[in-house]
């Protein structure tokens, strides 16, 4: 029997812990908004995957994401890999308290929690694509709701595991130890539409718009479309890089004539095993991938 409450999973060490400072506000929100709901604190790494399956066999289906990018990746993972419900049954909101915060911004979800828990209230569903990427050295399947990336930001994400105490300001300290030390390497990239080898920086397979603590790296960027948005900038040079820096924010990089831009539902990059490959701001292997778009699988819950 399904119940009507929302399962939230909370992770305390979202944000410099700030998940387990705010727990007590979001319960009242939840509470003076009345709202059922019952909770469980994540406790060790990748906890959600358990913490979801236990879910779906209480009878819950309607899910809140509580901390950052990395939280909600692996909710959405769990969710995907599952076989026991139909996602069509399943709602998935999120209340974001990471360092990042990179999905919510494409769909203007407040980090103010009273703002953050109405949405919930509301209770407005869109199904979003869902990425989907095997590993080439591992064959490891993965899913991605946001933004995956091989090469500078695969590495500013590794910088950044070290950094996250510093709270939002460590993703742009981590472009810079990035600028400094990443030299681009050779891609070769094979798509339904395209394929090219180069001397590249970066290449960024785009679901949603912002990656890397508000970077825009991608163009035409629509979550509902059945396409990836593919960005590949090109072989930069160090002074390049420093001058162009703020365009990684803007999203005006993608207009440098170093940057190649197009949409597909598939895509293929070979890379060196030394190059770092990130999902939803998560470090997941080196080397290349093979990914393809799952249209219109997820149920998240947006402002309407």
């Amino acid at each position: 029997m399904c119940k009507d409450e929302w399962f939230l999973i909370v992770n305390p060490t979202s944000g410099s812990f700030s998940g387990k400072r705010k727990w007590k506000q979001i319960a009242a929100a939840f509470s003076a908004k009345n709202i059922p709901f019952t909770h469980q604190f994540t406790n060790k790494p990748q906890h959600e995957y358990e913490l979801v399956q236990y879910a779906l066999q209480k009878g819950y289906r309607k899910f809140v994401s509580i901390g950052g990018d990395g939280t909600l990746h692996h909710i959405v993972n769990s969710l995907m890999q599952q076989t026991e419900v139909s996602l069509e049954n399943i709602k998935l909101g999120v209340i974001p308290l990471g360092t990042g915060n990179d999905w919510v911004k494409t769909y203007q979800i407040p980090t103010q929690i009273d703002q953050a828990v109405q949405i919930i209230k509301d209770a407005h569903v869109i199904f979003q694509d869902i990425g989907k990427m095997i590993l080439t050295t591992t064959n490891t399947t993965i899913f991605f709701t946001n933004v995956a990336g091989l090469g500078f930001d695969g590495y500013v994400v590794k910088q950044n595991e070290r950094l996250k105490f510093l709270g939002a300001a460590s993703f742009l300290i981590s472009a810079v130890i990035g600028l400094i030390r990443y030299k681009p390497t050779q891609f070769t990239i094979e798509s339904s539409t395209k394929k090219l080898t180069s001397k590249s920086l970066l290449t960024v397979v785009g679901i949603c718009k912002f990656s890397g603590g508000g970077m825009q790296l991608t163009k035409n960027v629509d979550s509902i479309d059945g396409l990836f948005d593919i960005s590949v900038a090109k072989n930069f040079t160090f002074w390049q890089l420093v001058k162009n820096l703020p365009k990684l924010f803007t999203g005006s990089i993608v207009a440098h004539s170093q940057v190649e831009t197009f949409k597909t539902s598939y895509i293929t990059v070979s890379a060196p095993k030394s190059t770092y490959i990130q999902t939803d701001g998560e470090l997941v292997g080196i080397g290349g991938f093979s990914a393809e778009i799952v249209p219109k699988k997820m149920p998240f819950v947006v402002p309407s």
